[in-house]
């Protein structure tokens, strides 16, 4: 057996459960394998607190130092934890003395990065209820997670699988630097029968890392206390309700497929069994049979009833604007979660003033949320900004050159502040490239030419129109292996670079990773119904985007929301060059305006490639703050859509019908609205609607541009 130091966690909240604890600290000092140490931690409770640090000498008593609830009691422990390995034991469950040497077994191998073990039931009484039946001779019965046990349909044996049970897991102390903490909007709080922390956090874990591997060990055996309130009927129903709800709140977090996974095959396989089984019962006139049907009726209904009501809700409650909020101006500001004050001042204006606030919240070099407050007499206030889930992963690893490729036609100016912001980002090794696509004269432009070398940065002209002709030149003349495409109307804020390649380092199969872009400015109305239309405030969840997301998108791979926005994406060198690059029959500068990136996107996906967004790497974008320059932009994207979807089909025919299909949800989604920027004043909505109708009208003019564009390029073009 591999030799481990072990932490041990007992979370605890009521003194009702004091023999349970007393019982679970002694299962946990009496182990074949010691622990190095055992920490209980209370949760909010002083007298249970005061209690156990006086009876139990040897170990650690804490406080739950977080949000109420187990998560947060968790959460306490992994940040006082010693040992390599930390393994999780409930307070009313007791490990068999072999429990910690079986859990240790299993990281023999070092892609383990999680181990569980199985949970038997103690029933009161010690006799099973008819309610959560059991074939004959088994241990375990097809209901018995909802006391929280080991259930049928469980491995029998070693073997991977998606999550572990709460009552008996542990991790390798790194897996919580790869994928966070327990998050706090799950979990246990008292008696409320919530839970899936356990399961988001195996599922981040195996996001983060792909190669992980999460291992279920029925050897290493605790036996699980189950009290006479849990055999109710009325607690079937809630503990159902609550699963159902948090299973849709996991699905929201991390996609309805990495959430269902195991519980569509315990629905098809194990369920049905188990009926057939009770009703072969009750046919025989047992009236455990009986029992057997209405429990598995009542769990499955009550669960099903409540992942519905979880989907039908709005996503989880966050700070939001009140409803008298207009749309504009509103102030952008960056806080540190864990320094930040209760109260942000805002700035005043010179005319008129802020009614709210875009506040991008970090963890150090981390992400964790954007939201939008109210401004009150000058401050927003904040609310508690939890620091968990922590961030993805933090790798060692050597940080590969990078050219970034920069190209310009008419903000020359901004380019310069965009290679200047790439070069102060704090990459050791970097290629800034800015290409001039707009020459006064054939030779260049002696003022950005001289802009961009005094920074250190190399000058390349390309005449002929269209940002992808711009942009393919600067990939012709990269240096390096990986190739960042940054818009002349875009900066890159400090840690961008190490962010991006962080996500290469750790996957090879990546082909392009895109960044969190937000506005550098909401000043003018232009600007915020920009944002609300095409801003990417609310792409904070790390996605990975390739063939397994068509399972949960039904417009993959046309879904560029998904992807991220295009305009400043990073590709690996020897993939965008088997693509292709870009095609310059799209794109600003030509007759199609825009639908350059999706284009590249959709071909990436047809070649079986993946993109991963990281909302870690933070860029600021300039919105256009002119009206009629808005109006042009929203039809310049409908007809860039349609002229992609006309190349899609003319290079793939048999795309079409998918195209087609894909037509009445993505129009759908084209008129939704989101709930980033509420819009209550009329005219706002107004103009708001007026864009959609620009984008719409964009779409008819699409082929025509196609052809425009062809034309203009020449018979030699694609």
């Amino acid at each position: 057996m591999t030799s481990f130091d072990t932490t041990v966690v007992i979370c605890a909240y009521t003194e009702e459960r004091w023999d349970d604890l007393t019982a679970a600290v002694a299962s946990a000092r009496d182990q074949s394998a010691p622990p190095r140490e055992i920490i209980v931690v209370i949760d909010h409770n002083p007298e249970l607190e005061r209690r156990a640090a006086a009876e139990f000498v040897g170990v650690t008593v804490v406080p739950n130092a977080g949000r109420r609830g187990l998560s947060g009691a968790r959460n306490t422990a992994v940040g006082l934890a010693k040992g390599d390995v930390i393994a999780f034991l409930d307070d009313d469950a007791e490990a068999a003395p072999d429990w910690l040497e079986q859990l240790l077994a299993g990281y023999r191998d070092r892609d383990v990065l999680a181990v569980g073990g199985s949970a038997r039931p103690r029933w009161p009484g010690g006799r099973r209820p008819a309610k959560l039946p059991a074939g004959r001779g088994s241990v375990h019965g097809e209901l018995d997670w909802v006391v929280g046990c080991t259930y049928t349909g469980q491995p029998t044996a070693e073997a991977p699988v998606r999550n572990l049970m709460g009552c008996n897991m542990s991790f390798r102390r790194e897996a919580f630097t790869l994928a966070g903490l327990f998050s706090e909007d799950l979990g246990r709080i008292g008696r409320t029968p919530l839970g899936c922390e356990e399961t988001e956090l195996c599922i981040r874990l195996r996001q983060a890392s792909p190669g992980a591997r999460i291992v279920f060990r029925p050897q290493a055996v605790v036996r699980h206390r189950v009290t006479p309130e849990r055999t109710t009927w009325a607690y079937l129903r809630r503990r159902g309700w609550g699963e159902g709800l948090s299973k849709a709140y996991v699905s929201r977090l991390v996609g309805s497929e990495a959430a269902l996974s195991t519980e569509r095959d315990y629905l098809s396989r194990t369920i049905p069994a188990a009926a057939v089984r009770e009703f072969g019962r009750l046919a025989l006139f047992r009236t455990s049979g009986a029992a057997g049907v209405l429990g598995l009726v009542t769990v499955v209904s009550s669960t099903a009833a409540g992942y519905l009501r979880g989907k039908a809700q709005i996503r989880p409650a966050r700070p939001r604007p009140s409803s008298s909020l207009v749309h504009g101006p509103i102030h952008i500001a960056t806080v540190d979660a864990r320094t930040a004050p209760e109260e942000l001042p805002v700035p005043h204006r010179r005319v008129g003033h802020y009614r709210a606030a875009q506040v991008l919240v970090r963890d150090g070099d981390r992400t964790l949320d954007v939201l939008l407050l109210p401004v009150e007499r000058g401050v927003v206030r904040l609310p508690k900004l939890a620091t968990a889930p922590a961030p993805r992963r933090r790798l060692e690893f050597t940080r590969p050159p990078v050219s970034v490729v920069i190209p310009t036609a008419y903000r020359k100016r901004q380019a310069v502040a965009s290679a200047r912001a790439a070069l102060a980002a704090g990459y050791p090794d970097l290629e800034v490239i800015v290409v001039d696509n707009l020459p006064r004269l054939p030779e260049g432009d002696d003022w950005l030419r001289g802009e961009v070398e005094a920074l250190g940065a190399r000058y390349v002209v390309e005449p002929r129109k269209g940002v992808s002709v711009a942009r393919n030149t600067g990939a012709r003349v990269a240096s390096h292996g990986l190739i960042a495409f940054v818009d002349e109307n875009i900066t890159v804020e400090p840690g961008w670079f190490d962010a991006v390649t962080e996500e290469f380092a750790a996957d090879p199969a990546v082909g392009c990773v895109t960044s969190l872009v937000l506005p550098a400015s909401l000043e003018t109305d232009a600007e915020v119904l920009f944002e609300r239309l095409k801003g990417y405030s609310n792409s904070v969840r790390w996605q990975r985007i390739d063939r397994d997301t068509a399972r949960e998108d039904p417009l993959y791979p046309l879904s560029m929301a998904r992807y991220g926005p295009g305009s400043c994406a990073t590709w690996r060198r020897e993939v965008f060059e088997e693509l292709g690059g870009f095609d310059p029959l799209l794109g600003a500068g030509t007759p199609t305006m825009a639908g350059e990136d999706l284009d590249l996107f959709v071909r990436l996906a047809y070649a079986g490639g993946a993109v991963v967004h990281t909302p870690h790497a933070v860029a600021r974008h300039i919105h256009r703050a002119d009206w009629l320059e808005l109006r042009e932009r929203m039809r310049g994207y409908g007809v860039g859509l349609a002229a992609m979807l006309v190349l899609s089909v003319r290079r793939r025919p048999v795309s079409a019908f998918s195209i087609l299909r894909r037509v009445p949800r993505g129009a759908a989604r084209l008129a939704s609205r989101t709930p980033e920027l509420p819009l209550s004043d009329r005219a706002a909505r107004s103009r708001l609607r007026q864009l959609r109708r620009d984008e719409r009208l964009g779409l008819l003019g699409g082929a025509a541009a196609l052809m425009r564009a062809r034309g203009e390029a020449g018979t030699g073009r694609r």
